[in-house]
């Protein structure tokens, strides 16, 4: 039997649409422009509608970015899950697999421009600074949580959690340092760039996994 959709269910998936619609007008309006200097009418005229419709779905520029920023936390939440930090623990292919995704992002000449726009105006800009603080921090409370999920059962959970933590912000400070390589330096291989980046990153997981195993395997 063929499930017919009700009308609340019709009007809550156009919404969903419609949020979507004026994001990638935004989106498009921010790299043209800049946050600062984009308006809500400029979004308006992007995408086709009145500013009172913009109004109907989000209730300033901060809560576009804000909505931008969730999404872009959940997406790279999905690229980091328990499943695949196990597995890469203990398969170095995988491990290999799961980094190029996310390198990948991170050098992808689309997002990196607005990225740094959203941290340049967290800067002068208290609301987008507690977005941005407040994604950061749940990714890496994500990362710490699957972080500890390839260690080996005999020292899980010896590790003090401020070690994990402080790694996963350099960690993220290598990632956040591949945006602006890539923004001011446009001729660069990018390819080569995420290889020589995924490799060095190894190294380091590897050399920390040496030192956990003799500071807290033996405990």
């Amino acid at each position: 039997m063929v499930k017919v959709k009700s009308r609340t269910e019709e009007s809550t998936q156009l919404a969903k649409e419609r949020r979507k619609q004026i994001l990638k007008a935004a989106i498009r309006c921010f790299r043209k422009r800049g946050f600062h200097q984009t308006t809500l009418r400029d979004i308006a005229a992007e995408f086709g509608m009145s500013v009172g419709h913009i109004y109907n779905y989000f209730e300033s520029k901060e809560a576009i970015i804000e909505a931008m920023v969730e999404d872009s936390t959940n997406r790279f939440k999905v690229m980091i899950t328990q499943e695949k930090l196990s597995r890469s623990s203990t398969d170095s292919v995988v491990q290999r697999e799961n980094l190029n995704h996310v390198v990948e992002a991170f050098l992808d000449p689309e997002i990196a421009p607005l990225a740094v726009a959203i941290m340049n105006e967290a800067m002068i800009n208290p609301r987008v600074y507690e977005i941005t603080v407040e994604a950061t921090t749940r990714i890496r409370e994500h990362i710490i949580r699957t972080y500890f999920t390839g260690f080996d059962e005999e020292y899980r959970g010896r590790i003090p959690s401020e070690i994990a933590e402080t790694r996963i912000i350099s960690f993220r400070s290598i990632l956040e340092g591949l945006r602006m390589a890539i923004l001011f330096n446009p001729k660069a291989d990018r390819e080569l760039l995420k290889k020589i980046t995924v490799d060095r990153i190894l190294k380091i997981i590897e050399m920390e996994r040496e030192e956990d195993r003799r500071l807290y395997g033996q405990q």
